[in-house]
């Protein structure tokens, strides 16, 4: 007699309140396997919720959660571990002193019949787990010194030799670029096809469109609706998200006001050359360039973190008001943690 499918994990009735702030009401999920399955919603709708409950690190008010059909309660992020259940956050969890191969098998690291670490099989292993994966990252090099996409990367290894069977995605893309997302679902997809379950959290809808089979939405904690991809576009997911039928490209007739800063013959030797720009009110300005451009110390050289010739100044302002401008200039770094 041939046994039903059953799903990797399912989620029953989930709900979780804080204070008076009712975090997730009953939501339902289902993660099958060989299946990449988003996440998506506003801020706040309850996604960070649902996937700390399933990394253990809250439990639910009400609700069940099953494994392969079994009624299971995680009692913490170990736990949650054990049971075959790995999460890459946005921001990689990881010792930047450490080597790669020390942070892949932290916490399980091999050990010789004598009970200390097995460095040289710890290396090998994680070389292994690399070659698995189709990337050139050596076991022996400090994560300190590797990039975000690639320690995305070791986090994925680091999943793999704890044999999860349920990936979880939070946000991994957000500091990514789009080469790098690429590279990125390039390795998921093959993970993804030999069975592992997978959700995807993420903001970026044309990335659920690009990775995943099924969506489900969630709105202010409450689960909306769950649907293959196929049959749902951007605007779709756009209205389920806030309720309301949204246009995804409004008619902006903003006129540019005077110019507030202004760059003249920006340079550093190094990095970049004789770079002019001015910005107005009321005006976005895009830098765009391939990785190694220059555009990140051009951005930097706008706040004076990067020492460069030439200055910055206010067209239309005294020079008391143009220092006065510059101490307004604010830089947001890629990573939130810098």
């Amino acid at each position: 007699m041939l046994t039903a499918p059953r799903p990797t994990a399912r989620l029953d009735g989930i709900s979780k309140r804080f204070g008076a702030t009712q975090a997730l009401d009953g939501v339902s999920l289902e993660l099958w396997p060989a299946e990449a399955h988003a996440l998506v919603g506003e801020n706040g709708a309850g996604k960070s919720t649902l996937v700390k409950i399933l990394a253990g690190v809250h439990q639910p008010d009400t609700g069940a959660i099953e494994l392969d059909g079994t009624a299971v309660q995680i009692r913490g992020p170990a736990h949650a571990r054990n049971l075959g259940i790995a999460v890459i956050h946005q921001e990689p969890r990881l010792f930047p002193d450490l080597s790669v191969a020390e942070n892949v098998f932290l916490g399980h690291q091999p050990k010789t019949r004598l009970g200390s670490i097995d460095w040289a099989s710890m290396r090998r292993a994680a070389q292994r787990l690399f070659a698995q994966l189709e990337v050139s990252i050596s076991a022996e090099s400090p994560v300190r010194g590797l990039s975000m996409a690639d320690q995305q990367l070791v986090e994925i290894a680091k999943a793999l030799s704890l044999d999860a069977r349920i990936l979880i995605m939070d946000e991994p893309t957000a500091s990514l670029s789009l080469h790098e997302v690429e590279r990125l679902f390039s390795i998921v997809r093959p993970l993804r096809d030999r069975g592992l379950a997978i959700l995807f959290v993420s903001h970026r809808l044309e990335e659920v469109f690009d990775l995943c089979e099924r969506a489900t939405v969630f709105r202010d904690g409450k689960h909306v609706i769950t649907a293959p991809v196929s049959g749902l576009t951007t605007a779709d997911l756009i209205r389920q998200m806030v309720g309301r039928d949204v246009s995804l490209f409004p008619q902006a007739t903003t006129a540019p006001g005077d110019v507030l800063l202004e760059a003249r013959g920006l340079s550093r030797s190094d990095t970049f050359q004789d770079i002019s720009f001015s910005v107005r009110a009321g005006e976005i300005v895009g830098f765009a360039g391939l990785i190694g451009a220059g555009r990140t110390e051009v951005a930097r050289a706008q706040r004076t973190r990067c020492p460069a010739s030439a200055s910055l100044v206010s067209r239309s302002a005294s020079s008391e008001e143009s220092g006065r401008l510059m101490a307004t200039v604010t830089y947001s770094e890629s990573s939130r943690l810098s």
